[in-house]
């Protein structure tokens, strides 16, 4: 338990059997310090008393009073109040006495004398205090920020950790034993440990403000770097620095939030950019075969009308599609791909096609967004290796596992690979343009890689890597957050 210090005026507990002493120095403690409250005792009894009715900054005692001494009073102190300030004034000065005072914690040993030492005990009485309600606030501020869980840390002025709290140990993988006494070298960079360095330059120059933030790179001890704001303060000094302290906030969260952000932001860029270009040519198609149907009543007109707005129909619908799998997908479970697949086949139900499956493997996924990359894979085959093509799903092996969709048409172009994906390309007159850009947005949102190569048939090989394969038998959804 400690005492609770007063919010102004600093209060002193002085304890001793002569009067004349305790009026003298009570004197010399108010002409030294004009804010110090000074309760002067008798006895024991008294002093007791005031420790548990008043706020004490401060004990000052006497060895040698009647029925006890100065170092009992301590350890009957000690037991409620083991923090609080004890200083030892006394009048029977010996080595063995100062020993003894030492041994059991005082704060500090001084020998009654004239007028220098009363100014000796008042500033010894002045820095306790000033130590003690240090201590205090420390207390409270690590309470808070404990509960925060906001990682902390202290750097002496020898620049070497000498504190870190249990938040700054899990944020950079190191145990605390190897942290304190080690240098910030150990977790920072050398570019943020001069940026700190320069900040405590500012801290502690006289025009400086109080507090610097740096946003510093932390290295983890498995490697990973980490973006973290250093909130950065020079401890407490009078003459001569004696470190810093610092809490970290880790920037992880608030950088994969802007990432986001600015994904979000280049996608609708492109979006309006397809839309802006890519839908004029069916919605002139469509202007200029209704003027013509209107005209001359031709039933050609009217069919090319409706073609034009079928494809309009059509690419708005993957435009559509195609915004919505702009998002990571949220909820996955355990998916068997063969059913999904074939599910898929069904769905585009080409003619004299044939599927081949040569995969067992159940992956994490979501299954409706899985089942759209097998039809926009089916789909582009189909249209590009004619009514007789073969499609394969097989599965991918080795460090990275996935699967893969392969047909035996002519495939794409090496030159042309890298822009399939994008929205509005299509190697097809009449594709729209956005079935691989799905394609590639579904991937994506699963956190897996797509690579374009050739088939063994010489046609084009979708290869998904980076799946997450579990147990058929697992039915437990999971949640995928960006």
């Amino acid at each position: 338990m400690s005492q609770s210090p007063s919010t102004s005026a600093s209060s002193v507990l002085h304890v001793d059997d002569d009067p004349a002493l305790l009026d003298l120095t009570a004197e010399f403690l108010t002409r030294t310090q004009s804010d110090i409250d000074v309760h002067s005792v008798t006895d024991i009894e008294q002093a007791l008393s005031v420790l548990d009715t008043e706020p004490v900054d401060c004990v000052v005692s006497d060895y040698d009073m009647p029925g006890t001494t100065g170092l009992e009073f301590l350890d009957t102190v000690r037991e409620t109040y083991p923090d609080l300030p004890f200083i030892l004034y006394t009048g029977k000065g010996s080595e063995e006495i100062a020993s003894e005072a030492i041994n059991a914690g005082v704060t500090g040993y001084l020998q009654k004398g004239g007028a220098e030492q009363h100014r000796r005990l008042a500033n010894r009485v002045d820095h306790a205090i000033r130590e003690y309600r240090a201590q205090i606030e420390s207390q409270r501020y690590s309470t808070v920020l404990e509960a925060l869980g906001y990682p902390v840390y202290v750097v002496d002025a020898d620049g070497r950790f000498s504190y870190v709290n249990d938040a700054f140990v899990d944020l950079v993988g190191y145990e605390q034993s190897e942290l304190v006494g080690a240098e910030p070298d150990l977790i920072k960079t050398d570019e943020s440990v001069a940026e700190i360095n320069e900040a405590l330059r500012t801290v502690v120059s006289s025009s400086g403000p109080d507090i610097e933030h740096v946003e510093v790179e932390i290295q983890r001890n498995d490697g990973e770097r980490i973006t973290c704001k250093d909130h950065i303060a020079a401890l407490p000094f009078d003459d001569e620095f004696r470190g810093c302290a610092g809490i970290l906030r880790d920037l992880s969260d608030q950088r994969a939030r802007e990432r986001t952000l600015q994904r979000k932001n280049d996608r609708l860029e492109e979006l309006v950019s397809v839309i802006s270009h890519d839908l004029r040519t069916p919605l002139s198609a469509a202007q200029g075969a209704a003027e013509l149907a209107a005209e001359t009543r031709d039933a050609e007109h009217f069919d090319a009308l409706t073609r034009a707005h079928e494809r309009l129909e059509g690419m708005l619908d993957e435009l559509l599609t195609l915004a919505r799998t702009d998002e990571r997908t949220a909820t996955t479970e355990a998916v068997a791909v063969p059913a999904v697949a074939r599910a898929a086949w069904e769905t585009v139900a080409p003619d004299r096609a044939t599927l081949v499956v040569d995969i067992d493997r159940t992956v994490v996924a979501d299954p409706d967004r899985l089942q759209r990359l097998f039809e926009n894979l089916f789909t582009n085959a189909v249209a590009h290796g004619g009514a007789n093509a073969t499609v394969t799903v097989g599965a991918v092996e080795g460090d990275a596992p996935g699967f893969y969709v392969a047909d035996d048409g002519p495939g794409v172009d090496p030159e042309h690979r890298d822009t399939v994906f994008e929205p509005g390309v299509s190697m097809s007159a009449d594709g729209t343009g956005f079935g691989l850009a799905i394609v590639d947005r579904i991937a994506d949102a699963h956190r897996w890689d797509v690579d374009l190569t050739e088939s063994a048939d010489g046609g084009a090989r979708f290869e998904f890597v980076g799946t997450e394969s579990v147990d058929a038998d697992r039915t437990a959804r999971s949640t995928v957050s960006d």
